[in-house]
């Protein structure tokens, strides 16, 4: 009895332990519909892009009055991630209902989840069932000091090898506009503050625009107008920054010349993986 007791225990172990692995395949490499989605749910991404004064490490997301998420910072894209972000390597979205939904961005009460401050509320409408990110951001002004916020449909559907897609949405509040470049080829203009662009396709290695052996791929944002060899606001470079058949979505945030928690950055949210 007691041999059979140890067996069905091993095969428990085993029988949890290959699920898991599975699940972890699943969210990581297998298209969405592994994820629970159904025509009834939507998907929807939080882009934490603010740049308060004060680095917040507690920040919390409430999805209709609920706590979704554990502690955040900003330049976060929760849940998933993203590259030169304090998120993860995934391409993750939370389940949320079709139709309106609040969203609650707040500091907690000191070892609770109860409200403290309120940085921001907003009521976004999720019409169908494919992949949006909600990017919040905040103002320059003291005075006002109001968050704000872009919801942007992530468009994930198949392309072909070699091939990698974007979308660049504006997140930085004191420049009227900025210009978005690739390895210093300028691929959006006039992008003004709050502004996406649409969804845009880029080759992928030795046919990057720009590409130079030997070079790490950079993402770059310049004030909109400004000579390709003038100094940027922001920049990336990474690796990881063009690969075939992946989804993502360059964003700026931060303010321009500042430097602390207000200093500019380039960072990209994963919106699917290959």
């Amino acid at each position: 009895m007691k041999y059979n007791r140890s067996k069905y225990i091993i095969s428990a172990v085993a029988f949890l332990f290959l699920y898991a692995c599975t699940k972890n395949t699943g969210i990581t490499n297998q298209s969405y519909d592994v994820y629970g989605i159904s025509s009834s749910s939507g998907q929807l991404k939080i882009n934490l892009a603010t740049s308060y004064t004060v680095d917040y490490n507690t920040m919390l997301i409430k999805i209709n009055d609920k706590v979704v998420s554990g502690s955040l910072q900003t330049r976060t894209p929760f849940p998933g991630g993203g590259y030169n972000t304090r998120g993860s390597n995934y391409a993750l979205y939370l389940t949320v209902p079709l139709g309106a939904n609040k969203v609650s961005l707040l500091i907690p009460k000191i070892g609770t989840t109860e409200d403290s401050i309120i940085l921001y509320t907003t009521s976004i409408t999720i019409p169908d069932n494919a992949p949006y990110t909600l990017h919040i951001a905040d103002t320059l002004s003291a005075a006002i000091n109001k968050t704000k916020s872009v919801l942007v449909k992530n468009e994930i559907s198949d392309m072909d090898t070699g091939y990698c897609r974007f979308k660049f949405v504006n997140l930085i509040p004191n420049v009227a506009a900025v210009d978005l470049y690739l390895n210093d080829v300028k691929l959006k203009s006039a992008i003004p503050y709050l502004g996406a662009t649409d969804s845009f396709s880029v080759k992928t290695g030795v046919n990057a625009p720009g590409y130079k052996a030997g070079v790490v791929t950079t993402w770059a944002v310049r004030i909109a107008g400004a000579l390709p060899t003038s100094k940027a606001l922001a920049s990336y470079g990474s690796a990881n920054g063009l690969q075939s058949q992946r989804v993502l979505t360059v964003f700026c945030l931060g303010y321009a010349g500042f430097t602390g928690t207000k200093l500019p950055y380039v960072s990209l949210t994963l919106d699917k993986n290959n």
